[in-house]
């Protein structure tokens, strides 16, 4: 089981598919770190749909619970598997929308 700083276990996971989300929620993209200069990775570099899944199965396998794929905003929702999140059948992982 994973812990955080704290000593809480770690059971939800959120996985992007992407670093250019346009919705800019102040958790995750605060304007202050991700102004209009920010560079963002190359698409070369973002994680491929089997880098996902494997990651995702890792912290499974480690105490993950819950499962979030985020990032397919209408933007790039285009080149993300249709089939997500039902590709992804982890017994001891609830998947939410």
């Amino acid at each position: 089981m994973l812990l955080d700083q704290l000593g809480r276990p770690l059971r939800d996971l959120r996985i992007s598919v992407t670093d250019r989300c346009n919705l800019r929620c102040t958790y995750c993209m605060p304007a202050e770190v991700f102004g209009p200069d920010y560079a963002f990775l190359p698409r070369a570099e973002l994680l491929s749909f089997e880098e996902i899944e494997r990651l995702a199965r890792v912290f499974v396998g480690l105490g993950a619970e819950k499962l979030r794929i985020t990032g397919a905003n209408p933007p790039c929702a285009a080149t993300c598997p249709s089939c997500w999140p039902a590709s992804l059948p982890f017994p001891a992982c609830r998947t939410s929308p």
